[in-house]
């Protein structure tokens, strides 16, 4: 009995592999093209102002930087200006604050010292913003849909700015989290807290700690400095 041998499969005629690269693979490639834009577009989301400028670090406006005065995070320096979007859908301009003493606190929900302390800046905010103080919250690389739910929790009614790609971190020399700039009223920094501000543990200060009257203390340094 003769072995049955199975046909082969046809091969694909040249007419089949032409029209294929003539008209499939340019689609197929156009198709890729615009999914890898779609794609980078929808990493950047959340970084373009409605302006259409970038959110981070920005020039500090010629006419508010002060003759003999240099602009860098440091105690002394007129505090770096930046652009970001805030929490509520709006965006905060760091130079627009020009005229109120601020607090500028660098913070992340995964950061358990910035937990601690985060009560005492939600305090202060409401016994000193009648005297013109604004507390500013730098949330680090995180989304809006992980800090709104967190900043809900903690009764964060500050403005609350996220830093997306960390360029703002980068400018104010981050090593850690979390730490506070206090900016006076002519936008210069007064001085700089790392670590986190934390209340004494039922009358006995936690070692390593410090009190939460530091924080008043240096509050009321940016209240008086140009002030009215």
């Amino acid at each position: 009995m003769a072995e049955h041998i199975p046909a082969s499969e046809p091969l694909p005629s040249r007419a089949s592999t032409g029209l294929f690269r003539r008209f499939l693979l340019p689609v197929v490639v156009i198709t890729a093209i615009v999914a890898a834009i779609w794609w980078l577009e929808s990493r950047n989301d959340g970084d373009i102002s409605p302006t259409g400028e970038r959110y981070g670090p920005v020039a500090l406006p010629a006419a508010l930087v002060s003759p003999g005065f240099d602009v860098k995070a440091e105690e002394g320096a007129l505090a770096p200006d930046f652009l970001l979007g805030r929490l509520d859908g709006s965006e905060l301009r760091l130079s627009d604050l020009r005229g109120q003493p601020v607090v500028l606190n660098f913070w992340a929900t995964w950061c358990a010292p910035c937990r601690k302390e985060i009560p005492q800046f939600v305090d202060a905010y409401g016994r000193f913003r009648d005297q013109g103080l604004v507390v500013v919250g730098v949330n680090m690389q995180e989304g809006k849909s992980i800090v709104r739910p967190y900043a809900e929790d903690f009764g964060m009614n500050f403005p609350i700015v996220i830093d997306v790609d960390g360029e703002v971190g980068d400018a104010y020399r981050l090593l850690g989290l979390p730490v506070t700039y206090f900016i006076d009223r002519e936008g210069i920094v007064r001085s700089v807290f790392t670590g986190p501000f934390e209340e004494s543990d039922r009358g006995t200060e936690v070692r390593g700690a410090i009190e939460q009257s530091e924080l008043d203390r240096r509050i009321a340094a940016i209240l008086a400095l140009g002030g009215p």
